[in-house]
This record gives structure tokens, sequence and C-alpha cells, in this order.
């Protein structure tokens, strides 16, 4: 036992000593990040404007927060979780958790109107809740998209009546029986499982979409199939390669009996609730008049920018999110890597540093179809039910994003 002991002392010793070096250098590398984080403050003369709070946005300002000068601005009062949007529409007394408050996070960071104009010569923006226009040094376009409801919502209307419109449509769904969906993007998709999951076998619902192909083009093969696999579990029925040709008429998220929806191939549907779930558009009110701006517009209504998604021609002048051109499917997680990325250039410019290239995350996508599973993908890899659930599907993002707006998600 002495000798046991005598010959096992050195190795503990050199054991001790290693687990120090190894703490003492974790120590220096915290310490370093720590300080070099701090150090990371806009310079005196800057007055950064950012125009749009949704995720793009509100990362850019998150990161803001205590380190300059800058002004948040939206026509919103709070931050609209479109992410869980869909779950609002089929969940009563769920939407108020998709509407998160500016105020309480940004105080007198935030200003609530909308941009009118935006003047690149003189360097300021002009918005409809204030006479004297705002003044920047660098501004950051974040302005989104607008697209149908539920997946999308209108600006000009007051949280409480927007969360009532959620609140009615969820309604609409429970007492509906056979519903269509048109559109098989994200969103359509995404909605067809929430119903499913919730009214497990009391609802028929078809989804109508103009492609061959469901959520994206650019998905490979082996997620297609994998999509197909659990649509099919679900027992929700498709009708691709089909456009509704009588939407016009129809009443929408309204529950009528006797619906026909009318398909391009002359062939229809019976249908007692249709959902519109299909297409979005850029919000340019902001800066589609502005002549400098406009000049940079491609035909969807996207800036274009280059590799430090500053705006052609305008160097002060950022756009990230679905406001630009940068060609990576536009992903609420990829507004905010551009988010991040812009913050990092805004201080680098107030240090007079070369501002830095970007390289956009690696592809991931997240399709819940119900509560209890989806498809995820990530690069190459494609995951299923137990990924998409712990991901997204769960609670849809919301305990993250009331967290990154540092509040308390709400309770029921």
């Amino acid at each position: 036992m002495i000798v046991d002991h005598f010959f096992s002392y050195p190795r503990r010793y050199k054991m001790s000593k290693y687990l120090g070096f190894a703490l003492a250098g974790g120590a220096v590398v915290y310490g370093y990040n720590y300080f070099a984080d701090r150090s990371k403050v806009l310079s005196p003369d800057q007055q950064v404007l950012i125009v749009g709070g949704g995720y793009g946005g509100i990362r850019v300002a998150k990161n803001l927060k205590n380190r300059g000068n800058f002004t948040l601005i939206d026509p919103k009062g709070s931050m609209h979780h479109n992410m869980a949007a869909l779950r609002a529409a089929v969940e009563s007394g769920f939407a108020h958790k998709t509407f998160i408050p500016y105020k309480p996070i940004f105080g007198e960071h935030f200003v609530q109107g909308r941009v009118t104009s935006i003047d690149t010569d003189n360097k300021n923006v002009t918005i409809d809740s204030r006479m004297a226009p705002i003044p920047y040094t660098q501004l950051v376009i974040a302005t989104g998209t607008t697209g149908p409801f539920p997946g999308k919502c209108r600006h000009d209307l007051p949280n409480k009546q927007l969360q009532d419109l959620y609140e009615n449509l969820a309604t609409e769904v429970k007492s509906a029986s056979n519903i269509v969906i048109v559109g098989g993007g994200a969103v359509g998709v995404e909605m067809a499982g929430e119903i499913v999951g919730d009214y497990p076998g009391t609802k028929k619902v078809t989804v109508v979409h103009n492609s061959d192909v469901l959520i994206n083009s650019k998905l490979s093969q082996k997620a297609q199939d994998k999509m197909k696999e659990k649509l099919d579990e679900k027992k929700i029925e498709r009708v691709l390669g089909e456009k509704v040709t009588n939407l016009d008429n129809l009443p929408i998220n309204k529950t009528s009996e006797g619906l026909e929806v009318e398909l391009s191939s002359g062939k229809k549907l019976d249908a007692d609730l249709v959902i519109p779930c299909f297409g979005s558009s850029n919000i340019t009110d902001a800066y589609a008049t502005s002549p400098s701006l406009s000049k940079s517009m491609n035909q969807k209504g996207q800036l274009k920018v280059n590799e430090y998604l500053q705006v052609e021609g305008v160097n002060d002048v950022f756009a990230i999110g679905d406001a630009n051109d940068y060609d990576v499917v536009k992903l609420a997680l990829e507004a905010q890597a551009q988010g991040s990325h812009t913050y990092e250039n805004l201080i680098n410019i107030g240090k007079g540093k070369p501002l830095t290239p970007y390289k956009p995350v690696p592809f991931m996508m997240a399709i819940p179809i119900g509560r209890d599973g989806g498809v995820c993908i990530r690069g190459n890899s494609v995951m299923g039910d137990f990924m998409a659930k712990m991901i997204k599907g769960k609670d849809v993002f919301v305990k993250i994003m009331w967290k990154e707006m540092e509040q308390p998600v709400p309770k029921n």
C-alpha cells in the first residue's frame, strides 16, 4: 500500500499541475473575451438607426444596447413572433405570447412609427409620428416581408385587435371539419401540422400548392422524402402543381358550409374553411421613394447588397434579412445571423477598422408537423420527430424569443 502510494504520487502531482494549467488558461481566455466584448462600443459621434423590429432588426438593437447611440423604429409597439403565429391560429389563448413589447427592453431607444422617407444625402429618416427628421450616421434596413394572415399580420392594428383575430381564427378552425390550406411552403405545411396535431383524426386537411415540391425547391430529395413520410403519417392530403383560381370569391379564414375550391386543372375541392398560407412580398414603403435606394432595388423589392451587406452605392446603409438580395433561403435564423454580423461591422466603423465580409450560417430548418414531431434539416443531415419537436415543435421558440427580449413569458 505504501509502495502504491509512493508510485502514484508523481502521477497525481502531474495531473493536478496540468489541471491547474488548464484552469489558468481557461481563465485567461475568459478574461480576454470578456474585456474584448466590453470594448465593443460605438464611437461618440455614431447614431445608428434601425428600421424594422423583426428578427434581424432586434438582434442589431439588442447587441447595441448599452454600447452607444441607436434607435429602433417600427410601426408596431411589439415584435410579432410570427414563427409561433400558426399555433396562435389553432390554440385558443396562445396569441398574446406572440407579441413581445419593445419598450421594456429598449426604452427611449425605441420609437413607434412608420418610416415615410429616407434621405440618404442628408442622412435622416422621416416617420409619420414625428415632425422632425431623425438623423443617422449608419442606417440598418430590416423591414421584412408581409403576407396573408395568419402567417403574417397587419402593422396598422393594435395588439389586442391582432390577438382577437388569431383567437377568432382558432374558433373557426375548431368548428370546421374540411379545411383547405392554400400554399405548401413552410407556413402552409406547419399550419396543416398544427391543425391535425391539435385535432387528430377529426378534420380533413388538404394542402394545395402551385409547385410539385413542398417547402422549398432547394431542399434535398432526402428531406422531401422525409416530409412526405410525415405528412402521410398525419393523413395530410396534398394537391401539387395546382393553383386555386377562385380564391377572391371565397370567404377566407371563415367557416362556411358547401365551399368549392376551384383549381387550375378544372378540378374542385369541397371545403368548409379556406386558409391562405402562400407567398410574401417585401415591405418597401420606407425606401421605395428614396432616389438612391430605389436604384438598388431588384424586381422583388429587395435591396442589392455587397459582401458586407451594405446597399450598393450607399455604404452607410445596410440591409439585412428579407430586405436584401443576399442569395440564401430567407429564414429567421439567417436574419438574426446577418443582424449579429452587421452589429460587428457597426463597431468596426466606430473603431476605424475594416469591415468583415458576411458568411452565411449553415442551412438549418425545423419544420414541425404538430407538436410531437416533423422534419429538421441541418446542412445535408435530415432528422425526424425528436429534433423537430425539441428545436421548434415543443414551444415554437416562444421561450427563446421572450428571453432574447429580456422579458418573462406571460402566463396563460
